[in-house]
């Protein structure tokens, strides 16, 4: 056991109260946005505006237009893609049909040599022949 009779507390520091902040200072007035006309003064005949707007519609339709000519090739280049995959797939399946027929061969071939060397043992045993 320990020789100390009672502990002794240190008080854990606490935080002062943070001082306090400066009040901001008041928010400038706004100033006037200056006005930049994006058109001549001379523009602003609605007829004008309207022939404006029917131009820049007519880009975006223009633009739509070619994107969707751009996505319809990709669109057979990707469906000649998959026609060549599906080519080489089937060739792929006919080759290994032809393999299995040839393994299948093999298999056949050499479980009649196994059942050939078995009845030869066999022979061999009953006539009191013992292989070396």
């Amino acid at each position: 056991m320990s020789d100390i009779s009672s502990a002794r507390i240190i008080p854990f520091p606490s935080r002062s109260a943070p001082a306090p902040r400066p009040a901001a200072p008041p928010p400038a007035a706004p100033q006037p946005a200056a006005a930049v006309p994006d058109h001549p003064p001379e523009m602003d005949n609605p007829t004008e505006r309207l022939q404006r707007a029917l131009a820049a519609l007519e880009r975006a339709v223009a633009a739509q237009r070619d994107a969707v000519g751009q996505w319809r090739g990709a669109l057979q280049g990707l469906r000649g893609n998959v026609e060549a995959l599906r080519g080489s797939l089937t060739e792929y399946d006919q080759s290994l049909g032809t393999l299995r027929g040839q393994v299948d061969q093999v298999n056949r071939t050499a479980r009649g040599l196994e059942s050939w060397a078995d009845g030869a043992l066999e022979a061999a045993r009953a006539k009191g022949d013992q292989p070396k």
